[in-house]
């Protein structure tokens, strides 16, 4: 590829935009931010994190063109990595669940990058047991580990900055960040760069309600996982990016309520984001019906719904074997 166009995609990464919700806002509520970076290159939030991983491990040495990148993905980091990876001039290898929608599996393909499912039921850790199996067995292979490395959570650190200096130039403060959890980095580097700039201000993580370790584990549950039609979300573990101390409150969600409020964003406000936005969404409109008028809340819009296309009612198989059976 063109090196000024690979320049160019890769310089398109970050910088989204922060809407603020107005039509679906209700009376006497908080005013609501939404981070736009569904708007990145790939459709995700996910371009962040593997470009500034791959840009990190080529200056420390660890890697480098013509290498294999590894990493486990439901698809938005695969596409990331993908796209990523092919313009810096590696070869991709994903591992990916089984039952993950056809728009992610020809996006990551498009890119050249290689899929190698796994079985659905045991979902992303067996799927990070396969990609070390596969660094093990295969020379100039590196294992970007997305769900682990620190890198992950520092990229985010970025947007964080991004979202303060949005604030101070209205001399304006946040009471508020809610943010779904996937693999923690999201989540915790933005709450780490919001509370060093507004010490006051709380955090709520947000977990899909079929998988909920974090919950489990701050309410004395036994935690079990279940398949949920949240595709990004409920990993089935605690990420080692999640910063613990940096959370407040953790609220659960519904996969059905999700994509009802991912439909309703559409439809009002005209923001074409997938189901994990309307996780977000619909905690966040939640927590400004009661935390008082004047007050500012900051939310992410992860991903495009275009990724979504093929299972618009929010159905799909894996998950509806499971709901069939119980």
């Amino acid at each position: 590829m063109n090196s000024k166009v690979s320049h160019s995609i890769l310089d398109a990464i970050g910088n989204t935009n922060l809407y603020q919700i107005k039509h679906i806002a209700e009376p006497g509520s908080a005013n609501i931010f939404a981070k736009c970076e569904f708007k990145n290159p790939t459709g995700s939030h996910k371009d962040r994190v593997f470009n500034y991983i791959i840009n990190e491990l080529e200056a420390s040495g660890a890697i480098k063109p013509g290498m294999t990148l590894v990493d486990c993905s439901t698809g938005n980091g695969g596409a990331a990595l993908a796209q990523i990876g092919s313009l810096k001039g590696y070869k991709v290898v994903i591992f990916m669940p089984a039952g993950m929608t056809i728009e992610r599996k020809t996006q990551i393909q498009s890119f050249g990058a290689e899929i190698i499912e796994t079985p659905s039921g045991a979902f992303l850790e067996y799927a990070e047991e396969r990609a070390h199996e596969y660094v093990r067995e295969n020379s100039n292979s590196y294992f970007l580990d997305q769900s682990s490395n620190q890198l992950n959570r520092q990229a985010w650190c970025q947007c964080g900055v991004e979202i303060v200096e949005y604030f101070r130039a209205l001399d304006q403060t946040i009471d508020l960040f809610v943010c779904s959890i996937g693999t923690g980095g999201t989540f915790s580097g933005i709450a780490e760069q919001l509370k060093a700039a507004f010490p006051n201000m709380k955090t709520v993580a947000v977990e899909v309600d079929q998988s909920a370790p974090l919950y489990a584990k701050l309410h004395r549950r036994e935690f079990v996982h279940s398949p949920h039609n949240l595709m990004g979300l409920g990993p089935g573990k605690i990420a080692k990016n999640l910063r613990e101390d940096l959370v407040d409150d953790v609220e659960m969600v519904s996969g059905d309520d999700s994509w009802n409020m991912m439909k309703k964003l559409i439809r009002e406000e005209k923001l074409f984001v997938g189901p994990t936005a309307g996780s977000n969404m619909f905690v966040t409109q939640k927590y400004a019906r009661t935390i008082g008028l004047d007050k500012n809340i900051v939310t992410v819009l992860f991903d495009s719904a275009w990724k979504y296309f093929s299972i618009w009612d929010g159905k799909y198989s894996e998950y509806e074997s499971y709901k069939t059976i119980v």
